[in-house]
């Protein structure tokens, strides 16, 4: 039993902060995102020559689109994880950031609409090649599979696990080859289900259904339990959500790792990684929570949490992202440390699309130095500083670098799966993607953030030293 007074809750503050300055940066956002997108799509195709560069080109342009979409898909993926996690843990830091993180879990309507372009993309085929030329995703094409960027090396033989594999992204073995056209003729005689459109429509049905009705229940019972003045009621609440949040998120383990296999995993042909749903789960987090503190330092100096605020409050937050910066270096690491052991010419061109062109260092190879700089060692330092986690400004700063550091890691992930073509750098498509959807998400998320008060008051009483507080 709650120690909430039998006169119940303090009313609840329905005073929301002015979100239209807000709304209008989302808006400019999404313009500027879609413009620069579409221009640099456009112009890479219309420059493309030949129908290899061509298709080449179309499929970049989709690639750059699914770079934005996972990206913003993060944020009601990630939000329902934490919920879930401050329910169970009963976490102070949950309770302040319950509101955005509702409001984040409810847009994701908007991001089911928003992968309707991805499935049409895989559905379309050409008339006469059968091919899905806008398609990101190699699956759907067997017959345009990236053979111009196997090199077989005729001196090579024998079982490709003891086979030399040579550096370079054109450099793939005669084995590699082999085993590329035998994943082709399969997929020309259907054999494969999984990485198929049948495939990717139930798979992804089964994913939204299940993020879905975790997100129905968590909010119903949420915002039932937040509206609440009986302190029984709001203790039974309480643990109606404690009592699904705990299976929910083993649930949410397993549709996270289909999701990531397919979407995203599937792009590069051959490769797997145990490793990569976790890192994909972890930067979803780290996003999430990023976004949250980033958004909650903007008024946590106003009513309603002016009175509730602590010092320890903020530093959680802080040390909580810091957390996660560390979990995703760990597992990034991991992932690249036990492709280097194994040695497996399937798992290698995963990293020489991200390291080496053509025997040189390439563009991909920068950005895979930044990240271990940029994404591990400036957090980690910056973070580790307390004048810093108590510093509203310098927190925010460090949250929305954070956000902009995650961005660019899915970029990663995604957008060397597809050859460039044209003559504007390809990776401005991924940047425009990333604001155009974002501008959008943004904007849908502050409409269901204005839909309820900022802060259950009600609950109040959780927070360390809240009984002090109008009670």
């Amino acid at each position: 039993m709650s120690t909430v007074p039998a006169a119940g809750a303090p009313p609840a503050h329905t005073d929301q902060p002015n979100w239209s300055g807000y709304t209008r940066i989302a808006l400019v956002m999404a313009v500027a995102g879609w413009v620069l997108f579409a221009a640099v799509g456009f112009a890479n195709m219309g420059a493309a020559e030949s129908e290899a560069a061509k298709h080449d080109a179309k499929s970049r342009f989709m690639v750059a689109y699914l770079s934005g979409w996972v990206y913003w898909l993060s944020l009601p993926v990630g939000a329902l994880a934490l919920l879930m996690i401050r329910y169970v843990a009963k976490t102070s830091w949950g309770l302040l950031l319950t509101r955005p993180f509702e409001a984040a879990t409810r847009t994701l309507p908007l991001i089911i609409v928003l992968f309707i372009p991805v499935v049409v993309s895989v559905a379309i085929k050409d008339h006469d090649t059968h091919e899905a030329p806008f398609s990101p995703y190699w699956w759907s094409n067997p017959g345009h599979a990236p053979t111009e960027d196997v090199h077989i090396d005729p001196h090579v033989h024998g079982d490709h696990r003891g086979q030399a594999v040579t550096l370079g992204k054109t450099q793939l073995n005669k084995a590699v080859f082999e085993r590329q056209e035998a994943e082709r003729k399969e997929r020309d005689e259907n054999i494969y289900g999984y990485l198929s459109l049948p495939g990717m429509l139930v798979n992804s049905a089964i994913v939204f259904g299940v993020w879905g009705a975790l997100i129905f229940f968590i909010n119903k019972w949420g915002k039932e339990t937040s509206n609440a003045t009986d302190p029984r009621v709001v203790d039974r609440g309480l643990e109606k959500l404690q009592n699904i949040s705990g299976p929910g998120l083993v649930i949410f383990a397993i549709v996270t790792t289909s999701a990531a296999t397919q979407w995203v995993m599937s792009l590069e042909p051959g490769w797997s990684s145990t490793m990569f749903p976790v890192i994909f789960v972890v930067n979803t987090f780290l996003t999430t929570m990023a976004f949250g503190v980033s958004m909650f330092l903007l008024i946590a100096h106003k009513p309603p949490f002016g009175g509730f605020m602590r010092p320890k409050f903020q530093l959680d937050m802080a040390t909580l992202m810091l957390v996660f910066t560390l979990f995703w270096s760990y597992t990034s690491f991991s992932q690249f440390m036990l492709v280097w052991i194994g040695n497996l010419p399937e798992e290698i061109p995963f990293y020489l699309k991200r390291s080496n062109e053509h025997g040189h260092r390439s563009f991909w190879w920068g950005v895979s130095a930044a990240l271990i700089a940029l994404h591990f060692a400036l957090p980690f330092v910056l973070l580790l500083f307390r004048g810093i986690k108590l510093h509203p400004k310098r927190l925010r700063v460090v949250a929305l670098y954070l956000m902009a550091i995650c961005a660019v890691d899915v970029i990663w992930w995604i957008a060397p799966s597809a050859p460039a073509h044209g003559h504007f750098p390809s990776y401005l498509m991924d940047v425009g993607a990333v604001l155009g959807v974002g501008g959008i998400w943004l904007m849908y998320f502050v409409y269901q953030l204005k839909q309820r008060p900022i802060f259950p008051n009600n609950q109040a009483f959780l927070l360390p030293e809240g009984h002090t507080h109008g009670h």
